[in-house]
């Protein structure tokens, strides 16, 4: 298990790379359908990762005024 950590397989780290990829896009997307800037919210789940997509979850959808 230690050498998991110390010495991680080139397919694990592509693995989890491709999963907080994903959790990025996801927190994009929730975003996106409440009316918030998908860009911005692609960065910040990139970045913060689950975290990210929590807040967008727990984001309230924006009003819009005609």
């Amino acid at each position: 298990m230690l050498d998991l950590i110390t010495n991680p397989s080139p397919n694990v780290i592509f693995l989890l790379a491709l999963l907080h990829c994903f959790i990025g896009l996801s927190a994009g997307i929730v975003a996106d359908t409440k009316g918030y800037s998908f860009a911005l919210w692609l960065l910040i789940g990139a970045i913060a990762g689950t975290f990210g997509l929590i807040a967008s979850v727990r984001l309230k959808p924006l009003t819009r005024v005609n």
